[in-house]
């Protein structure tokens, strides 16, 4: 019992040690002082990290909005302009005949695609709306290199099973 209860004062003494500031006078001697810590109305609350962090749900949208201009620039590179098409809005203004489609884009050779600031998520009662920011370089089949930079306006109705469609793409030619 009596072992216990040194064992019990020394880790007290131990805790109380380690939770203050150590200072030795000119003896050499410590001398123990308490911190001072103000608590602000700030630091009462809880935060998961940065101002604006993007909640993994709002993730899994971009993410998946991503995915769809992967798809369309992907197929096009394939040469796959019928598959590119169908993953355009009926609302898109881009989106003309499919034979039209076709023709504009039958020179694409390859498709680079990089996203370049933070997408934006819009949840509604019609569904969902991501604003995609990205730049893309498309070098044509006779050599030419053309750089856009824009974004996209990446679509999803609130429908059961609806898939992502690209509504429309406001994008501006770089200077080569």
């Amino acid at each position: 019992m009596k072992n216990s209860m040194l064992t019990l004062a020394l880790a007290t003494s131990m805790i109380f040690a380690s939770c203050v500031d150590r200072k030795t006078n000119d003896n050499g001697e410590v001398e123990l002082e308490e911190k001072n810590q103000q608590v602000t109305p700030e630091d009462m609350f809880q935060t998961s990290g940065q101002e604006g962090e993007t909640s993994p749900e709002d993730l899994a949208e971009i993410n998946s909005a991503k995915k769809v201009i992967n798809d369309y620039f992907d197929a096009l590179e394939r040469g796959e302009t019928n598959e590119a098409y169908e993953v355009l809005s009926q609302s898109n203004s881009e989106r003309t005949t499919p034979s039209e489609f076709a023709e504009k884009h039958a020179n694409v050779e390859t498709a680079t695609v990089s996203y370049t600031t933070d997408p934006q998520v819009v949840k509604g009662a019609n569904g969902t709306d991501v604003k995609l920011p990205f730049r893309y370089t498309i070098l044509t089949k006779d050599g030419n290199t053309m750089s856009y930079n824009g974004s996209a306006m990446i679509v999803k109705s609130s429908e059961e099973d609806a898939d992502y469609k690209i509504q429309g793409m406001t994008m501006t030619r770089e200077e080569s």
